[in-house]
This record gives C-alpha cells, structure tokens and sequence, in this order.
C-alpha cells in the first residue's frame, strides 16, 4: 500500500481513466448540508488566497487487465466533485456563468469527466452504482426535463448548480479553487486485501468522536509547538475535567452560548459555524472552553464551594440528566462575576429543584425542559438589564417570574395540580433514578442526618418496599375488606403505599402485623419514611389515606410553590417558537416573526408563509424544487385556484388552515436539516387582523 498526497484535480486528469465503485459500497449518500459545507469552505478558500485545503483520502486498486481504478475509499468526495464540475459546465452552457479562458469548459469535460478516446458507448470516467449511474449519466447528456427526479445525485447537483449562479464567480475561479483541494491517494498493491482495508477505515471503533475533531480543527493548523502549548494548558485539562467524555459538554457549551440545542452527532459542525462566526483566535476559544469546562466539572462532581450546595447538586444528580448543565454554567460563572451570596445561589438551585419535582408528581414531560435551560440564564438576564436602574431586581426574583410564567409543556405545577397527582402517581413505575430521587428527598427532606439512599439502593442492601404487596394473599384481601380490588389497583404503587426497608423480599407477602414486627420490620426501621407505618395496628385504605395527607404535607415543604416580587414594567408580547408543540396556533393573530435572530413584521399568517418560502427559495432552491416534484402543497404549475406563484415555475397552495401552514413550514425545515427553535412567532395583543 502506497500513499501520497497530490491535487485533487490530478486524481481525476488524463486519458484510459476509469473510476468504479464497487458493488459492495453503498449508493452515494452526502446529504445537502455536506454538499453546503464543501461549497462554503470553497468560497472562505478563494477569498482568503490559501494555496491547498485537505479534503481527506482516496483509497484505490487499479485492476492489472483493464487500467480501471476501483474506489475502496473516498467515493462520496470523488462524486460531490464531479457533480459540482458538471454544474459549472452547465451553467456555462446555459448562458448564466461565463469563462475567461478559451476553450476552458472542454478542458473540464474532457480531462476530469470524460475519456474522449475510450472505446466503448460510455465515455465518463465514474461508474457509479447502476442507479446512481443513470442519474448521473443524464445530467451531463440529458435535458432537465430527464434528469432523474428524487435522485440525491440531482438534487445535489441542482444545490451546487443555484450556489454556483449565486456565487457570480467564473468558471476561471472556481476552477482554481477546486484545483486547491489536496488528497491523499492510497493505491492497494497486489497483496493487499481491499476488503479488509475497506472494513478497517469504515470500522466504527476508528470512527473519530465529535470532540476529536474539534481537537483537529482547532490544532492542526497551529505550528508544532503551539499545538503542544495548548494542548497541555487547555485541551488535556478538559479531557479531564469531563472524565475524557468532552464531547457532551461540548454540546452543553454550545447549548449555553446559542441557547439551542444540537444533535450529539452534529456537534462537530455546529462548533466549527460557532467558532467561524465569533472569530476568536484559537487560543481564545480553548481558554474559554477550558473555563466552562472547569465549572462542568465542579457541577457533575458537586465540587462548588459549600457543602450545602454540594448536597443540593448532589440530590439532582439522582435524577442522572444532564439538561439542566447548560443554564448551571452559565449561573455559577455570573454568581462568581457578580459575587452572590451562598444563599443567593442555593435559593436558585432549590426552585429549578422545586420546578423538577412538581413536574414529576404531575408526570410532565422532561424533554421539554430541555428547551427551558437552553434559555433560561440568558432570559433571566434580559429581564435584569431590561430592568437596569438603582434597585435592580435580584436574580432569584426574575428567574422565579420566568419559570412561574411559562406555559403549555413547560409550566410550573401549581399547588392544586400537585395535591391532585401526588395521591395518584404511580411513583413505583417512573425510572429507576427518578424514583430514588423522590424517595431520597422525602426520606432525608432538609436534615442534617441522613441516610445514603441512592447508594444503598445501589449496593442493594436497601429496597423500595410494598408495604401492601403487590400479590395479595387471602389474609389480606381479608384486612382490607371488601373492596380489596379497588383500594390495591387505586394505591398500590403511590406513595402512601411505598417506603424502605432493609429487610428482605421474599417477605413481601407477610401480612402487615408480621412485616411490622419482625426483625429489621417496620418498628425496628430507623427510615424517617416508616415513622407513621410502625405506629398502625393495620393497613387498610384509611391508613393509606392518612400517611398520603401525611406525605403529601413533606412534598409541600420541600418544595412550595416559589413567590417572586418581580413584575416587568412593560406589558410583554406573546410568542411562541415553531418547535413548541403543543402551542395552539389557530386563533392567533400574528404580528411578526424572528428567523435566526432577526425580526420580520407580517400583516397574517399567510404573509409569514410566502415570505419565510422566498427566503428558501433563494437560500435553498434545490430543496422547494424536490417539493415541488412531490407535489405536496408545493406545485411546478399553477393549474388549480389557492396557489400564490412565488416564483418561475414555483406555487404554494394557500387555502388551508393554520395548522397546514405550521406543517408545510416544518416539512421545509426538515428537509433542510434547520432546528425548529430558529424561528419564533409573535402574536398581536389584541384581537384583531384578518380571520384564517
């Protein structure tokens, strides 16, 4: 096996050029945001004069008899190139691209894509898998009307073909920047296996970590003893901060400077478009990384700087989630900036404690929260410096107003709503680590002295016990009368009817008497939990009734319903984001909507739809196009009534309902792999603005 590194553009020039991907190899897949970082890294090269750009490794066998090169490895870089030369012959052939040099476009379609003096009908120099094949083949010698519609090897095309119309670059330019990408090109010899090379790069225990490439991007290009200056300064510690895990936090640090959540496998990506937009030297950015990544550690290790919050830390972690990482971040660096108090900032712990354990007694979903401590820190913030003056409000204040005031999937259970669910939620069938941390904070509460539950539960020398089994024996069908059936399936795995026991299970069945006093029974029990139980002669549905009043009582007190003094001294619009779902939209009267940061007024929703669809149009024509052939609300003609043209060849079906057009906006963001959170609409005050 022999490599070298060589221009791209070599690989693909000259004459008895064949390239064939193999059968085995899967069809060609880069989806469009590959094809987009590509044709951006393209543009940043030509602008900043750079002589080369790594883009990886070709790993090749020529076959002895025929000359034909078979690509083991690298074939989705070799397609993408392909189709982005004949992009530019296309659009030169249009009218829509001009080249400088003469005769530059034969040069392109008879060096790198076609073998002119090839015998045989097919002259191009890929062979892709047969179904890809026939897409590519029409695209050099098809008109569009042939090309093969639903094919990625098209819609590909179609993208670098609207890029490179956009980028009002010649053929000249972009060829020259093209001919900057460098390769390195592996040819197997005779003895080398290419299946068991092909196995070995495309093993997924060689695949690199998100965060491994972001150790790459922001080293590599530094000289030898930079590298080796930040890495021991920076990039080790943060390794070990996140105990060689850095990949999550790095995702919960993007979460905290973004305020939107990616994907964990994406998160390479996102950092890159981040750290490309901040443009902080490389140097700036580690140090930043580094100093988040020492308050992570404090969090996930509860190492702050009392043990009173530690214990608070501590008890959350039971709840083994991280959502809640982004917001501590970014509190704890502003209570160390700002210089708050140990009571200060073990009253904010204590409500997002409040605010996690009121919604699970009401069984409230948890990914919603995610949502919450995206924001969260920065939504506190703004209401702060809305409210600059000489008494600014506390943080504690804003924070509670902000969380007692959000709604729909993300709303802080009120007393009722609590009272209601505790006497029904099956506490014995939520998670494992849920569970505890319901049972741990009920049975320590706030005392000093306290009992190891979750460890103990661990190492199993303690269990969470059915004080009424959960088989009922004759004895005890008899105990509880004769609505037995009612009293077990109505209490049987809430909290009225569960405590700890050291005890073992096999003894579960033994009536109530025999549980209470036997050795290690309720009566010897030194759990706070057991207190009521050892003092009862029986166990019916108005014991359970009692210790549940009695139970319910610690609830409250663990976590009352926060007061805040905070009002906001203007009245504030209602919004909401595409990715609430659970938000009715129908009825709103709209009034704007933010994109990406930036804010655009609208007189309805149908104004919203045309508008936020021409900017996809422009962004993202390739992606309309294909919706456009599927015709599903979008439409090439406009041979029906309800379309709005939008643009050449390019209709939208606009009589429907609100809720069509919240799905047709989703569909289209789906598609082009955007978050919902980046859009967020805002609603009129008043009721008043066109009907829907």
């Amino acid at each position: 096996m022999r490599g070298e590194a060589q221009r791209l553009i070599q690989f693909f020039d000259g004459s008895d050029k064949r390239f064939i991907i193999p059968l085995y190899q899967r069809n060609y897949d880069w989806k469009e945001k590959n094809c987009e970082q590509l044709f951006r890294d393209l543009m940043k090269l030509h602008k900043s004069g750079r002589k080369n750009h790594f883009f990886g490794s070709i790993v090749s066998s020529i076959d002895s008899g025929s000359g034909d090169r078979y690509i083991i490895d690298g074939q989705q870089r070799i397609t993408t190139v392909s189709l982005l030369l004949i992009a530019m012959i296309n659009a030169n052939r249009d009218g829509l691209i001009e080249a400088k040099e003469s005769r530059l476009v034969d040069k392109i379609l008879n060096c790198y894509l076609v073998d002119q003096f090839r015998v045989g009908e097919r002259k191009i120099k890929l062979k892709p898998i047969k179904k890809d094949m026939q897409a590519f083949d029409a695209l050099l010698y098809s008109p569009k009307d042939q090309y093969v519609k639903g094919s990625q090897i098209t819609r590909n095309y179609e993208f670098f073909y609207d890029k490179i119309i956009k980028s009002h670059l010649t053929i000249d330019d972009l060829l020259n920047v093209i001919m900057k990408l460098e390769v390195i090109n592996i040819n197997l010899e005779k003895d080398d296996d290419p299946q068991l090379i092909f196995e070995s790069l495309n093993s997924t225990g060689l695949n690199l970590s998100e965060a491994d490439k972001i150790r790459n991007y922001l080293l590599m290009s530094l000289s030898p003893s930079e590298q080796k200056d930040l890495y021991t300064r920076y990039w080790n510690p943060i390794e070990e901060y996140t105990n060689y895990e850095p990949s999550s936090f790095v995702r919960d640090y993007l979460t905290m400077k973004q305020g939107k959540i990616g994907r964990i496998d994406q998160i390479y990506f996102v950092f890159k478009e981040y750290a490309e937009e901040k443009c902080d030297s490389r140097a700036q950015l580690l140090e930043d990384l580094h100093h988040y990544a020492k308050i992570y550690s404090q969090i996930d290790k509860a190492q702050l700087d009392s043990e009173r919050l530690n214990r608070k830390i501590r008890q959350l972690r039971t709840l083994e989630s991280t959502i809640a990482y982004p917001f501590y971040m970014a509190f704890f660096d502003y209570a160390t900036e700002k210089g708050l108090s140990e009571n200060e900032k073990y009253d904010v712990i204590d409500v997002i404690e409040g605010y996690w354990a009121r919604r699970i007694i009401c069984n409230l979903p948890s990914n919603a929260m995610n949502k919450v401590f995206a924001t969260l820190h920065r939504d506190v913030l703004n209401r702060i410096n809305k409210s600059a003056g000489e008494n600014p409000p506390s943080y504690i204040s804003v924070l509670t107003y902000v969380l007692l005031n959000k709604g729909r999937s993300s709303v802080f259970p009120v007393d009722e709503e609590v009272k209601e669910d505790f006497c029904t939620r099956q506490i014995y069938k939520m998670p494992s680590n849920t569970c505890m941390f319901i049972m741990e904070r009920m049975e320590n509460r706030d005392s000093k002295e306290c009992h190891d539950v979750v460890n103990e539960h661990r190492n199993k020398s303690i269990t969470i016990e059915h004080i009424m089994p959960q088989t009922l024996s004759v004895k005890w069908k008899a105990a509880l009368g004769e609505d037995w059936e009612r009293i077990h399936q109505q209490y049987l795995h809430t909290m009225a009817n569960l405590t700890l026991t050291g005890y073992n299970s096999q003894y579960s069945n033994l009536t109530f008497e025999e549980k209470r006093d036997m050795e290690k029974g309720f009566k010897d029990s030194a759990f706070r939990l057991n207190n009521y139980v050892k003092s009862c002669e029986k166990w019916t549905e108005e014991e359970l009734k009692q210790r549940q009043k009695e139970l319910l009582s610690v609830f409250m007190k663990l976590w009352p319903m926060p007061m805040t003094s905070y009002v906001p001294k203007v009245r504030e619009v209602e919004s909401a984001s595409l990715d609430d779902d659970d938000f009715v939209f129908t009825g709103k009267k709209l009034q704007a909507y933010y994109f990406r940061g930036a804010r655009y007024p609208v007189n309805n929703w149908k104004d919203m739809l045309a508008k936020i669809c021409q900017y996809f149009i422009m962004e993202k024509r390739s992606v309309i196009e294909w919706m456009c052939d599927k015709k599903e609300h979008f439409f090439a003609t406009s041979s029906d009534g309800g379309k709005k043209h939008l643009d050449s060849n390019i209709y939208l079906w606009m009589d429907n309902n609100t809720s069509t057009k919240i799905a047709i906006i989703r569909g289209i963001f789906d598609e082009c792999d955007i978050p919902y959170s980046d859009l967020v609409f805002e609603f009129r005050t008043e009721a008043e603005g066109e009907e829907e």
